[in-house]
């Protein structure tokens, strides 16, 4: 007998005593009768015994909200992880495939966390990725702006980090705190400047965040964005009125640490402005080579 013409569940049969998912997709495309007998359950059943339920990242990554129904059907965990940390609901938020985004948000919101935790934490990686659509819809259900990660960076912070204007000016427009600070006393517009985000901190300053804002070391912006050699940044913050002579924990100025750091245009931009060579605790060589910057 022909193994096209054997009876369905012997078939069935057949494909769940296969030891691999390799094996058995090869075994469903040899017709569309076996394909269509299955339904992708043995696939799935088998990707959810022992590959994890990856198939279910897999499929939400690339949008295929039907492929994502059934494995949740079928009892794939909707909380399992890549090896980086990332669930099936994260690699939908970062393709901004809307469908499988809301379907795991709803059927996550159902399972464990009920509410509350599940929204924060989905809020704080929808500002992580950028996703502006999500951010809104969890402000919508209530979801607190202010939550905060393990490091007590809220929403506004990590998309500040990030650089996602998109939602940072969401968040400002619900009034997020423009002045929060994470564990190392890190506020948003210090991490935008860190990070390089030159229309981050554009932003951030338009709408009133504190300049001369001190982490842990009392570094401002501005040392923060000398320290980085970000050019761009300094100019900016200059022109907003930061102090030039803002000194840290150990009496460095930021023209100190662009000396330290040997970048001439960063130097030159200080000196410009007015930063003063003597509070800059610089060596005599360092000082004498700002000079002849200078000239």
């Amino acid at each position: 007998m022909s193994l096209l013409h054997l009876p369905s569940e012997l078939l069935l049969m057949i494909i769940e005593e296969l030891d691999s998912e390799k094996d058995i997709l090869s075994f469903l495309l040899t017709s569309r009768r076996i394909y269509a007998i299955q339904q992708g359950g043995p696939l799935y059943n088998h990707n959810i015994r022992f590959s994890g339920s990856s198939a279910l990242r897999w499929y939400s990554a690339r949008g295929h909200k039907s492929a994502v129904e059934a494995l949740l059907q079928k009892g794939a965990n909707i909380e399992c992880k890549s090896e980086d940390g990332c669930t099936a609901l994260a690699y939908a938020a970062r393709m901004e495939h809307d469908d499988v985004l809301m379907l795991l948000f709803e059927k996550g919101s159902d399972q464990k966390f009920k509410g509350t935790e599940y929204d924060q934490e989905q809020l704080l990686i929808a500002a992580e990725v950028g996703y502006s659509g999500f951010v809104n819809l969890l402000l919508e259900r209530g979801t607190d702006l202010e939550c905060k990660d393990y490091n007590n960076n809220t929403p506004l912070g990590i998309a500040a980090c990030k650089g996602h204007e998109n939602v940072a000016r969401l968040l400002l427009e619900k009034g997020a705190d423009m002045e929060s600070k994470d564990s190392y006393g890190v506020t948003p517009l210090k991490a935008a400047a860190r990070a390089g985000h030159e229309s981050m901190v554009k932003l951030l300053l338009e709408k009133g965040s504190n300049i001369e804002s001190r982490e842990f070391g009392s570094w401002t912006p501005l040392t923060v964005a000398v320290f980085s050699e970000y050019e761009g940044i300094v100019k900016l913050l200059l022109n907003n009125g930061s102090n030039i002579e803002s000194e840290d924990d150990l009496g460095w100025t930021p023209l100190a640490y662009a000396a330290m750091q040997g970048n001439e245009q960063v130097i030159k931009l200080l000196l410009y402005n007015g930063a003063a060579l003597e509070r800059s605790s610089c060596t005599f060589e360092r000082v004498t080579q700002m000079r002849c910057l200078l000239n």
